[in-house]
């Protein structure tokens, strides 16, 4: 195996693994979606709806590219991540009237931005 034939197989092995990457990102993704409770009630009034920035990446397809599919679990992730900011700053009564104990909305504020 000459030289070049070694580097197009690491590069195709590397590429492999960080695609493998991805889709188990992805799947955690997807597995966070579904055990999210309260935190998805909270969501920030928009006084001026705009439409979210695509910054060139075309995210309508189903499958879309590897950059799309991080683009997407970012823009996840930090939504998230700005909801449970929201739920700890909201005060025992406005708590209670979604229906979320103080100590619930405390704990669910304190989980890291990846789960």
């Amino acid at each position: 195996m000459s030289g070049s034939q070694v580097v197009i197989v690491t590069i195709l092995y590397i590429a492999r693994h960080f695609m493998s990457i991805i889709s188990r990102a992805a799947d955690a993704m997807r597995a966070m979606v579904m055990t999210m409770g309260a935190i998805d009630a909270i969501r920030p009034l928009e006084r001026d709806p705009r439409p979210p920035a695509r910054f060139g990446i075309d995210s309508r397809g189903g499958a879309g590219n590897v950059l799309s599919r991080l683009w997407q679990l970012y823009c996840a992730l930090a939504s998230k991540r700005r909801s449970r900011l929201a739920l700890d700053e909201l005060s025992t009564h406005l708590l209670d009237d979604i229906g979320v104990s103080e100590k619930e909305a405390r704990r669910e504020s304190a989980v890291p931005f990846w789960r």
